[in-house]
């Protein structure tokens, strides 16, 4: 019975962390949707800005648009800082902090900072574990049919080692987001940007971001805990 309870206790904290992370896009959203309207004090696009920042800091860098809303990211693979269109051809203060802070990854990788690279190697072998999770879920169950009862198991450590992974994935992901964020926060003061409304929409927007990344850590530990909690009851029953 207290097992029993146990689970739903953590179905109910899965349930809260998402709704959480709802609440999280929500606010990103109407911080977004509010300071795309107000134009930033640096007379320039998206792009423009980015350009610029690549060649005041001496980082040789591609700077593309895709199509897409809220698609913007810097790939350290390539040296590729994508910016969506939007962002890419405006001149609002939302659209300068999203370029800043993007642009704040790329100098966190000309930089050499560590957590960058520590995230990066976390998430090739997320991706790496998650690719082999159809053919060990299938030989779990072929071996659970045909071979040796229990051995199904295997099916419910897989999952919580997976989710174990996606807990560090988005936990190491917190202070490099932070990090970009503070930088890109520094770099707009610095460039001008720097009225009272310009840094509190710079930091509204920065920080409803950032909460997204938090909420995603409070999902995947939800997670995690449930499968966990799973695991040690057919364990215990057993």
């Amino acid at each position: 019975m207290e097992y029993y309870l146990g689970y739903i206790i953590c179905g109910f904290v899965v349930v809260l962390a998402i709704i959480i992370a709802g609440i999280a896009q929500v606010k990103v959203s109407s911080a977004y949707s509010k300071y795309k309207e107000v134009s930033s004090s640096l007379d320039m696009t998206g792009g423009e800005l980015a350009q610029k920042l690549a060649s005041e800091h001496g980082i040789n860098i591609t700077i593309a648009s895709a199509h897409g809303h809220l698609i913007d990211n810097y790939n350290s693979a390539n040296k590729t800082l994508t910016l969506s269109e939007e962002n890419y051809n405006s001149r609002s203060l939302a659209s300068h902090a999203i370029v800043a802070h993007e642009f704040g990854h790329a100098l966190q990788d000309a930089k050499g900072y560590k957590p960058l690279f520590i995230r990066q190697a976390v998430i090739k072998t997320a991706n790496f574990i998650s690719s082999m999770l159809l053919p060990m879920l299938i030989i779990g169950v072929l071996l659970e049919l045909f071979w040796f009862a229990g051995v199904g198991n295997i099916v419910i450590y897989i999952y919580v080692g997976i989710y174990a992974v996606s807990v560090i994935c988005s936990l190491v992901t917190l202070p490099v987001e932070f990090n970009a964020s503070s930088r890109a926060k520094k770099i707009l003061y610095e460039m001008g940007c720097n009225s009272r409304e310009e840094s509190e929409g710079v930091d509204r927007v920065l920080n409803a971001a950032a909460m997204t990344y938090v909420a995603s850590l409070l999902v995947s530990l939800a997670f995690f805990m449930r499968m966990l909690f799973l695991l040690l009851s057919i364990t215990r029953d057993r």
